[in-house]
């Protein structure tokens, strides 16, 4: 997933400020401890909650336990506080398929698309949607997409 900037080194010693639980949240979520990167998330929300990118960490946290639908409610939010952050359109894309939501999917990965047209993931996961919709000569063309030369150079 996508990272944010890196907090200040003055940020990263004070438990009040919500880059602290943003910066001990991706560390955590890095070594596979994601319900405590959870709770980090949770912390950097309290301090700030209308961070779009905490919302959009915590959906990928949410996502790698397998709690889609809250994973979901994250991207969500994540999007309502930044609609055009390409990435949370993207893995919103990709919980849906695992709801089998896949109409939605593929709507999301539309949105992710329009935004950031060689996003090589929103290509792959589109071709996903598609498939398990039936769409097969469109989820093979956005396969091909997501493999050609042109999303390949971003």
């Amino acid at each position: 997933m996508h990272r944010q900037p890196q907090p200040t080194k003055a940020t990263l010693n004070d438990e009040l400020h919500p880059q602290f639980w943003v910066h001990q949240g991706l560390n955590l979520a890095d070594d596979g401890f994601y319900e405590k990167a959870i709770q980090a998330y949770n912390q950097a929300i309290r301090l700030s909650p209308d961070d779009g990118s905490t919302w959009y960490h915590r959906g990928d946290a949410l996502a790698n336990l397998r709690r889609y639908k809250e994973a979901l409610a994250s991207f969500d939010r994540a999007l309502e506080l930044q609609p055009r952050y390409h990435p949370a359109w993207t893995f919103r894309g990709v919980v849906l398929i695992y709801l089998e939501r896949y109409q939605d999917a593929l709507e999301s990965c539309d949105r992710a698309l329009a935004l950031e047209p060689n996003d090589q993931e929103a290509w792959i996961f589109r071709g996903v949607a598609l498939q398990r919709l039936g769409r097969y000569k469109q989820a093979y063309d956005s396969y091909e997409h997501a493999t050609s030369d042109r999303s390949l150079h971003r």
